[in-house]
């Protein structure tokens, strides 16, 4: 209908390939359509990042991108689409290299810069715990829950910055050796940009997260925030 929330899902890579997480991820954003009647389109190509193009979708999903994959004219028309309003899902690896190619999308969309994820052993068991109840993208989630992926940390907690921290990891049930953050270990945000409303999850390196429950109601309510048009008042549509 001519009324569907309309998503852009964004597949390019030149770094790190997580590939059966990226089809995991796709899957599971294609069942999410199907339930919402989402209009979703998923490239893997840079060249839809023009503001003509952009302005045809309420949102745009980061499924697992990484490295340096966008022209300084495609940034520029990706970040005008955002700051005048657009919304923006990044999804784990689109928050995970090591290197920065791009000092707007790392600080000031996603906002915090990867440090790294333990190797011994790389995949745990770690416990998610949910940090802001009054938040729409987490209804539902309860206390949080306990599932098994790559654990991501970061150098910096994107709060200082203005983001909203949704869930941490409690530390205690998981090894993170020297990347350990402390009693406030953000793992999923959101934020504002401009007029545009930013969310992130470090959640989802292993093909099998997005088909754990809690992991795929958090996305499907993060883009239904993130895609939400109406908001033209980021701040007081993200409380």
């Amino acid at each position: 209908s001519p009324d569907a929330t309309r998503l852009l899902v964004f597949e390019k890579v030149n770094g790190f390939l997580h590939g059966p997480a990226i089809q995991a991820a796709r899957d599971a954003l294609k069942a999410m359509a199907q339930r919402r009647g989402w209009s979703l389109t998923v490239t893997d190509k840079g060249g839809a990042m023009t503001s003509a193009y952009l302005r045809q979708f309420d949102a745009v999903i980061w499924n697992h991108v990484s490295g340096d994959v966008l022209t300084l004219s495609q940034r520029a028309a990706f970040r005008g689409y955002i700051e005048a309003g657009g919304g923006f899902v990044g999804v784990h690896g689109s928050g995970g290299d090591p290197q920065t190619f791009w000092d707007w999308y790392v600080d000031e969309l996603v906002g915090a810069r990867f440090k790294g994820h333990p190797m011994q052993p790389q995949f745990q068991d770690a416990r998610i715990v949910i940090q802001d109840r009054a938040s729409p993208i987490v209804a539902g989630l309860g206390d949080g829950w306990t599932m098994s992926d790559e654990w991501y940390s970061f150098k910096n907690n994107p709060r200082a910055g203005g983001a909203r921290i949704l869930a941490t990891l409690d530390e205690r049930t998981y090894a993170p050796g020297d990347l350990a953050m402390g009693a406030v270990h953000p793992i999923v945000w959101a934020r504002c940009v401009g007029r545009g409303r930013p969310f992130f999850s470090a959640i989802g390196d292993r093909p099998h997260a997005h088909g754990v429950p809690q992991h795929v109601t958090l996305l499907e309510q993060a883009v239904t925030w993130a895609a939400d048009m109406k908001a033209t008042d980021c701040r007081a549509q993200a409380r």
